[in-house]
């Protein structure tokens, strides 16, 4: 049976992503109009997006999860 992904909310701009053993960050970085999500799997980022959902997705495909 697989894991359930669970989220758990920092920060208004910071979210975690834990499934099983496997855990993932999400940091929203501000820099104006070339702001964006970044999402690292411990130290590695893995993908850097301009939407939340999109962030979302990116963090549920690294955790092995369907998006």
């Amino acid at each position: 049976m697989t894991e359930k992904p669970v989220w758990t909310q920092q920060t208004s701009k910071h979210f975690i992503l834990q499934r099983g053993d496997r855990k993932v960050s999400l940091h929203y970085e501000d820099a104006g109009f070339q702001s964006f999500w970044a999402v690292y799997d411990g130290d590695r980022l893995v993908d850097r997006v301009p939407e939340f959902m999109q962030a979302r997705g990116v963090a549920l495909q690294a955790t092995g999860a369907r998006a």
